[in-house]
């Protein structure tokens, strides 16, 4: 099941068509593929931080490494608020998927999308996103 919607979903992405309703399932086969990927663990190792997404029309949700410093670090969402983010990204739905796509640049929505705290770990997301896709490239 996972792997035909990583592969719709991350069809959607390489078409610049992913979508807001396209969110939770993106979220759930981003954690499944980067948890899976020798590319990935390789930066979540020792990356202590925590990036929390405030969405103004949709439940937040954050991420940050469980186990950092083991052999097998994993991403962890959880839905709701950190307690102490290092970075916050402020989006709608439709901004933030279409930030990740790059449907949309945060220039082209800087009203709807901001970064505060840590730029360094906003960007780490939006890394981890690119090594997937370009593993799952490779395979192809």
């Amino acid at each position: 099941m996972i792997g035909n919607k990583a592969l719709e979903i991350f069809k959607k992405l390489e078409d610049r068509n992913l979508l807001d309703e396209d969110l939770e399932s993106f979220l759930e086969v981003f954690k499944y593929l980067t948890n899976k990927s020798e590319y990935a663990e390789d930066e979540l190792y020792g990356w202590e931080k925590i990036v929390q997404i405030k969405l103004r029309d949709s439940e937040n949700f954050y991420l940050k490494t469980d186990a950092q410093f083991t052999e097998h670090p994993k991403l962890v969402i959880d839905y709701g608020d950190a307690d102490s983010p290092d970075s916050i990204i402020t989006a709608d739905r439709d901004s933030l998927t279409g930030v990740i796509s790059g449907r949309l640049y945060p220039f082209m929505v800087s009203d709807r999308f901001k970064i505060e705290g840590d730029n360094t770990q906003a960007v780490i997301f939006f890394m981890l996103l690119r090594l997937i896709e370009q593993e799952l490239t490779d395979q192809e």
